[in-house]
């Protein structure tokens, strides 16, 4: 759950930003298939941006450094325990159940329509198949059927525009529309951007079947039937029915002229998409895998005693006993921090310092990405207690030396 928490977060940065653009530049504007498009982009833009990561490597100069020293800690019996506390399990359990619960209501939506076109009697035509049913009350489409409600007549003006009302959200695919975004509320129920994207692409369903319905008709004739039609019964929200309510928005987007710097409005969406998958991408990430032990340091530097600090030597220093002495004091010295281990943090480590002259271990401080919970801390903790180290030389010459020492966390079962 808290690796998850990042995530919800970064996706609720983005589908509020993107809503906001939709509320204050394309909300009821004449540009209705531009705005369905751009709805459903919106919703799977807030789902994929917040995965993107891209490393930025900001440190400057590299500097000498061991192989990558790899800490092992294995998660503690108590730890284990922890996993059935209730505490640990019960924001996920509950966050399962109502997704669960929810998807269960759109699947029982769904059954309900599929059984009123099974036990209803069907006509096909070209392209949709028409279905009678008692309990139909108010005309309404799903997928491929329309369902005709008995005290519309087909052959009045009213039913044939009704008709091609219901016929555009047939050929336009609309039911999938929805059924996708019932799924995505579902699962991110949390997430009211998503609600108001939902009832933004209904109601962008009903300006398109709108527009399609007038074709062959006056816009106040079709707006007369606008305000006739009512619904009459409760129906599933996955359906596209003529009645769909508000209908002032619908009766004054037909009356509505085209937007005013409508390409302007419609391309500024552009800058604003590729500023936020920046902003939300780019990290500095110095962590890198154990095959791959290269780090950048801090550039030269300068002593107290204005002596220079070099980067790289021909001699560089050692610990006394070399490399496996060093992973021996490391593996023995180092405590992995109890936080760290509830809250599952794992990563690389990198702690530059200075060798000096003398061998002493100074400027100890970690370069690169943060992790937390205390490994960073521990890390400097380790390295200011080592022994005095062999200093290095520079053609025979002992010099203090800038150094990286990669420590890698692990957690194992």
């Amino acid at each position: 759950m808290n690796a998850f928490l990042p995530y919800v977060i970064k996706m609720l940065l983005c589908s509020g930003i993107l809503y906001g653009y939709y509320a204050l530049v394309l909300k009821n504007r004449s540009f209705h298939r531009w705005n369905r498009a751009f709805i459903l982009l919106a919703v799977i833009a807030s789902l994929l941006i917040p995965t993107l990561q891209f490393a930025i490597n900001t440190a400057p100069l590299p500097a000498q450094q061991l192989n990558m020293v790899i800490v092992c800690a294995y998660a503690s019996e108590s730890l284990q325990k922890a996993g059935m506390d209730p505490g640990a399990w019960l924001p996920g359990g509950l966050y399962l159940l109502i997704t669960l619960l929810l998807l269960m209501n759109v699947a029982r939506n769904w059954i309900m329509v599929t059984r009123l076109a099974r036990g209803g009697q069907k006509t096909l035509h070209n392209g949709y198949r028409l279905v009678s049913h008692p309990q139909v009350k108010s005309t309404f489409s799903f997928f491929g059927d329309i369902f005709w409600a008995e005290d519309v007549t087909k052959d009045s003006p009213e039913g044939r525009q009704i008709l091609k009302h219901e016929l555009a959200h047939v050929r336009g695919g609309h039911t999938g529309e929805k059924l996708f975004m019932q799924i995505i509320c579902a699962i991110c129920w949390f997430n009211p951007f998503f609600h108001l994207l939902k009832k933004e692409l209904a109601m962008v369903h009903e300006f398109l079947a709108d527009k399609a319905a007038i074709e062959d008709t006056g816009r106040e004739e079709y707006a007369r039937t606008l305000l006739q039609a009512t619904l009459q019964t409760r129906l599933p929200l996955m359906i596209n029915t003529f009645g769909q309510a508000p209908v002032k928005r619908r009766i004054l987007m037909l009356f509505t002229q085209r937007s005013r710097y409508s390409l302007m409005r419609r391309i500024i969406v552009v800058p604003v998409v590729l500023i936020l998958g920046v902003a939300i991408g780019c990290q500095q990430d110095l962590d890198l895998k154990p095959e791959n032990i290269a780090i950048a340091a801090k550039s030269v530097t300068q002593t107290a005693d204005d002596n220079e600090v070099y980067t790289f030597v021909s001699d560089p220093p050692t610990f006394p006993g070399g490399e496996d002495k060093l992973h021996m004091y490391l593996a023995r010295s180092i405590r992995y921090p109890r936080k760290a281990q509830e809250n599952n943090l794992t990563g690389t480590v990198f702690v530059n310092f200075v060798v000096d002259a003398a061998g002493n271990i100074t400027q100890v401080k970690t370069v690169g990405k943060t992790i937390g919970g205390g490994l960073e801390e521990e890390s400097i903790r380790v390295v200011k207690g080592m022994n005095k180290w062999n200093p290095g030389k520079q053609h025979g010459k002992v010099v203090a030396v800038a150094f990286n020492l990669p420590i890698r966390y692990t957690i194992q079962e």
